[in-house]
């Protein structure tokens, strides 16, 4: 177990991404103020057990698996805390709404095979709108796929004097 922001902050990053749920709306389930989260996830202040706890009881992963280093969320975890959480109108509310766009990109879009190809930004928003039924700001789309450097291939669209393509490294 390692209670160091290196570990901690990349991983409730990563689980907050696989629950596709905002900032504001993870605090509020797992039971903490958002700026507790803001704290962690800026790397300003380590959770404390009591945090570490909520977040375990919230999304059903043990403390000694967030506190891992090379720490992965497991699949399909929005899904599963629908099913949890089907019956409870206070928490199925929020995990029913449209999905943050770091989730829909690392756990949706690119488990696809869409980004096997460059694509710019007004097909992805088309693809994610028709598959899905989702309608996302395109400049948040834009500023979370230039996060995403490190699973993405980004260039200069060559068809325009502006904007970019993307596609899966």
């Amino acid at each position: 177990m390692e209670l160091t922001i290196e570990v901690l902050q990349p991983n409730i990053i990563e689980i907050r991404d696989a629950t596709g749920l905002s900032q504001e709306n993870f605090a509020l389930l797992c039971e903490f103020s958002r700026a507790t989260l803001t704290n962690i996830e800026n790397g300003k202040s380590l959770p404390s057990t009591t945090t570490l706890n909520k977040i375990s009881s919230f999304t059903n992963i043990g403390i000694e698996k967030i506190t891992k280093r090379d720490f992965i969320p497991p699949i399909n975890l929005r899904e599963k805390l629908q099913k949890k959480y089907s019956n409870d109108p206070t928490k199925s509310v929020l995990l029913e709404q449209v999905p943050s766009v770091p989730y829909i990109i690392k756990y949706r879009l690119l488990k696809t095979t869409f980004l096997d190809s460059f694509r710019e930004r007004l097909e992805i928003l088309t693809y994610i709108k028709n598959k899905y039924g989702w309608e996302i700001n395109p400049n948040t789309l834009t500023t979370n796929l230039k996060r995403l450097n490190n699973k993405l291939i980004i260039e200069p669209n060559p068809k325009h004097n502006k904007g970019y393509v993307y596609k899966k490294l």
